[in-house]
């Protein structure tokens, strides 16, 4: 129970951490993350908490992997095919041995075969730290899919490096000829089990499809199991787990469109399912770095004064010594990026280099080292932990300082101001439409508030509008109320109960004491002098009836019911004046205020009638007002009132809602 309450705990710090980054994105994610786990690490339950390293390895990077794999595109990525391997394989089976050996040199307490496991876990890039200290920067094009190619397989790559290093730790032998045979067994026996399985999970789940079989309920789960199916059968034949769950990712996503024959609610549901999980288990593990790294310094002051200043040293002179190795890899051509002259392959070479950022792999793999070694505590463990963790933050702050100097700034194609303008035009019109065309029934009322959702809303409603709107109608109510007595379609009483009911409905909306006091005697002295002498004396002789006359308890019932269904029917006519009103003075000033009041007469409309707006009718005027959207944006494109990127970002607007809401009402 105490595991599973310190994982939660850590799902809300991440929770936490993604929460500040989406309200202030000064800084990229993954330091707010790390912040949250140092946070964290105060906590006493986290004293000397760890988790088994094989579950990083099985729970975390096989899910992650499979992610990236289904969500590659297969096209480019066989397009770049031989710059991808260049980069995932070539230069990274150079980039551990370069940083092995040199790491072996500078610190000689390191055996080579650690040197070389720690250069495995600091060489795999991460496309999704790339992506979140990039999000401000134009970066090339070519040069962002070279990026996310080569950290789908580069991972993979340290990875079978970093088994294969710590086997030889572990067994205490290492042969460059072994060790070069296993590397392509483990490789490519991972590709081609990942292979096989995938083509018989994705005929598995298109037979599912094809048998009807394809509720959210029975795909998502199935879907979600695969990482770990794929993982496991790979390990117990001794081939790549990780290489295989991607290859498997990769036949997912190779066979999209004929996974697409599911439903619509299937492929929302299964596309923000595996988004969470992802953003969840990338923070979780920048998490676990924040709240390691204060035991793991104190473990190292413990042994050694002098040995953070050291491997902290190390840790730059590695990642200088790999940002040079991209840097001349991509320049010299040994991984061709286009470039239309001399300056852009310039660029795309400092881009490269610079965009090495590590993250999430390589703290998986530095945390899933073993915890003893024959029996005896792993003695270095701490030290490869830190190193990696100095690496890694390096890699996000050096790019995050210097690529936007030398990259051009972010410029959206649709401004976010023209687009937030342009909804609230659209809403409007819908809104005067449904109004005109459907009148004050329950199934127009629901709507309107349904379409006002599509609104960028950014600003609090103003108080004082809302306010003086509530006048506005409550004298409008009034006015039609009083008609209505003059012309004799309503009694006093009815007239009298309906001025009650109207001024606790003014009194709920008013806000402060004061305002409701104001409401209250304004509303009193109203009362009285709107009522003529001869009202005021038809009131009196029904009060001295009613004193003398004493009525049953059914018949008070009966009385009740029957002022009940009248308050109904009178309510019918000012509610239809006060929606005309406040469908003509919405402006885009004053829409959210107008939205609210709007919905609080609503909300009273049907606790009066007492009935529901019919599905049916609801669905079929749906139809009629994204259509309605639909062709207002497309005559303002037309009339080129609005861009072509503006209209897209719409159109894409009015199919989402359109899907969401249908979904919603199946």
């Amino acid at each position: 129970m105490e595991t599973v309450f310190l994982v939660l705990l850590l799902v809300a710090a991440v929770v936490l951490a993604n929460a500040i980054y989406a309200r202030f994105n000064i800084v990229p994610v993954a330091f707010l993350q790390i912040g949250a786990g140092l946070v964290l690490s105060f906590v006493p339950l986290y004293k000397n908490f760890e988790l088994e390293p094989e579950l990083f390895l099985f729970a975390i990077i096989s899910m992650l992997m499979f992610n990236d794999g289904q969500n590659t595109n297969i096209r480019r990525l066989m397009h770049q095919m031989g710059t991808t391997l260049s980069l995932s394989v070539v230069l990274a089976i150079i980039t551990i041995l370069v940083v092995g050996s040199v790491t072996h040199v500078l610190i000689p307490q390191f055996s080579l075969a650690l040197a070389l496991a720690l250069g495995a876990i600091i060489t795999p890039t991460d496309a999704v730290a790339v992506s979140s200290i990039t999000s401000k920067v134009l970066v090339p094009k070519e040069a962002m899919n070279t990026l996310e190619n080569e950290s789908l397989f580069n991972d993979a790559s340290g990875i079978v490096a970093f088994n294969l290093a710590i086997a030889s730790i572990v067994t205490g032998k290492f042969s460059v000829v072994s060790g070069v045979e296993s590397f392509m067994y483990v490789f490519i026996g991972g590709i081609l089990v990942g292979l096989v399985m995938g083509y018989i999970i994705v005929a598995i789940r298109i037979m599912l499809i094809n048998m009807r079989v394809d509720t959210p309920s029975v795909i998502v789960p199935y879907t979600l199991l695969t990482p770990f199916a794929v993982y496991l059968i790979a390990e117990s034949i001794d081939v790549s787990g990780i290489l295989a769950v991607v290859a498997t990712g990769l036949i997912h996503g190779l066979q999209q469109d004929r996974l697409r024959l599911t439903t619509s609610r299937l492929q929302i549901v299964m596309g923000t399912t595996w988004s969470i999980i992802s953003s969840i288990l990338n923070g979780i593990v920048f998490v676990l770095l924040g709240l390691s790294l204060p035991e793991v310094i104190q473990n190292l002051q413990q042994r050694d004064t002098g040995s953070i200043a050291i491997l902290v040293g190390l840790g730059f002179v590695l990642y200088i010594m790999m940002t040079l190795l991209r840097f001349i890899w991509t320049q010299f051509d040994f991984a061709k990026i286009r470039a239309w002259n001399f300056h852009d392959k310039i660029m795309n070479s400092l881009v490269m280099a610079l965009s090495g950022v590590h993250g999430t792999i390589t703290l998986a793999m530095a945390f899933s080292l073993p915890l003893t070694i024959k029996g005896q505590p792993f003695a270095y463990r701490n030290d490869i932990i830190f190193v990696a963790a100095v690496v890694i933050l390096i890699s996000l702050i050096v790019p995050t300082l210097v690529l936007p100097f030398i990259l051009p700034k972010k410029v959206s194609v649709v401004d976010g101001d023209d687009l937030s303008r342009a909804k609230s035009e659209m809403v409007r019109d819908a809104v005067k439409m449904v109004q005109h065309q459907y009148g004050d029934s329950l199934e127009s009322g629901e709507i309107i508030r349904i379409i006002g959702s599509q609104r960028t809303v950014e600003k609090r409603p103003n108080k004082s509008v809302m306010s003086n709107l509530f006048d506005e109608t409550f004298k409008i109510e009034k006015a039609v109320i009083e008609d209505m007595l003059s012309k004799g379609e309503i009694t006093i009483q009815e007239f009298n109960l309906y001025m009650m009911m109207l001024r606790k409905t003014i009194i709920d909306h008013s806000n402060g004491f004061r305002k409701q006091m104001i409401f209250i005697i304004r509303f009193t002295v109203i009362a009285k002098i709107s009522l003529s002498k001869s009202a005021r004396k038809r009131r009196r002789e029904i009060r001295k009836i009613k004193k003398r006359k004493r009525s049953s308890s059914r018949e008070d019932a009966t009385e009740r019911n029957y002022q009940w269904g009248r308050m109904r029917s009178i309510e019918a006519v000012p509610y239809k004046k006060v929606m005309l009103y406040l469908t003509s003075v919405m402006t885009e000033k004053n829409e959210v205020e107008v939205e609210l009041v709007r919905r609080s007469f609503d909300q009273r409309h049907r606790r009066l009638s007492g009935s529901r707006a019919s599905q049916a009718n609801q669905n079929e005027l749906l139809v009629t007002v994204f259509q309605h959207e639909h062709n207002f944006v497309q005559s303002k494109v037309s009339s080129e009132e609005y861009s072509h990127e503006l209209g897209n970002e719409l159109y894409q607007q009015i199919s989402t809602d359109q899907l969401v809401s249908f979904q919603t009402f199946d």
